[in-house]
């Protein structure tokens, strides 16, 4: 039997997941896979400009295997754009690499006036249950930190629950400033567009209420959201 593949490391999530010929519909355009650690790969190599030995250990990886990585994705992507295929970026056997302090960004928020959203159930507010799932939330609890004390506090419905849209909430909490947010699952998708919007994200750890998981924040003790608590298509959320 083969040897499972390690993962790789990744130093974030991708803020577009497929990328198409302008003017033709997705659905009638055949798709090449550009996985994550290939992503990842192209960036450190192509973008960041470096050697192959620093840019197999940023991954963790040996020389040849980020060399074969490497490969795979420069064909991926050509096969796109010689074929006029679209580009989808998904899969790979990836970790979210930690940062090396992982509340160093938060302590720095700590100073500061912050606003941390939390997906909340029924009726939403700190004694409310923190909801399993982003996208899937009756509503979200938003609080105010400051210098480490939760100062106000605010619940706002989840308008893209019923349309299916994941990224609608996104675009709303971003809209209402929030810089922060715990949960304790979502999919891809959103998670990249928080990234993408300068949000950070924390996993709520199976706290019991909301109040919890947002003095948990405001204390430093919430750790990262990474690639172990994402959707893998098991939770009812379609990526």
């Amino acid at each position: 039997m083969p040897r499972p593949s390690k993962c790789r490391k990744v130093s974030g999530l991708p803020a577009s997941t497929c990328f198409k010929p302008a003017g033709i519909p997705l659905c009638e355009l055949e798709e090449e896979t550009l996985s994550l650690d290939g992503l990842e790969a192209i960036r450190l190599a192509d973008v960041e400009g470096l050697g192959m030995e620093e840019a197999a250990a940023r991954m963790g990886v040996s020389r040849h295997t980020f060399g074969r990585i490497l490969a795979k994705a420069h064909e991926a992507v050509g096969l796109a754009l010689v074929r006029g295929n679209a580009l989808r970026v998904e899969g790979g056997h990836i970790r979210m690499a930690p940062p090396e302090e992982p509340s160093a960004a938060l302590r720095n928020t700590m100073s500061e006036d912050t606003l941390i959203a939390v997906p909340s159930n029924t009726p939403g507010g700190l004694d409310a249950s923190p909801s399993a799932h982003f996208g899937h939330c009756d509503m979200y609890t938003i609080a105010r930190v400051q210098n480490g004390e939760i100062v106000d506090v605010k619940t706002v419905p989840n308008n893209g629950h019923e349309h299916g849209n994941c990224l609608a909430p996104v675009q709303e909490l971003a809209a209402q400033g929030v810089k922060a947010l715990a949960a304790g699952g979502m999919g891809m998708r959103p998670l990249a567009a928080m990234h993408a919007a300068g949000m950070h994200v924390y996993y709520t750890a199976g706290l019991a209420t909301v109040g919890e998981v947002i003095r948990a924040y405001a204390a430093g003790k919430l750790v990262e959201f990474g690639e172990d608590q994402l959707c893998k298509g098991n939770c009812g959320h379609h990526h």
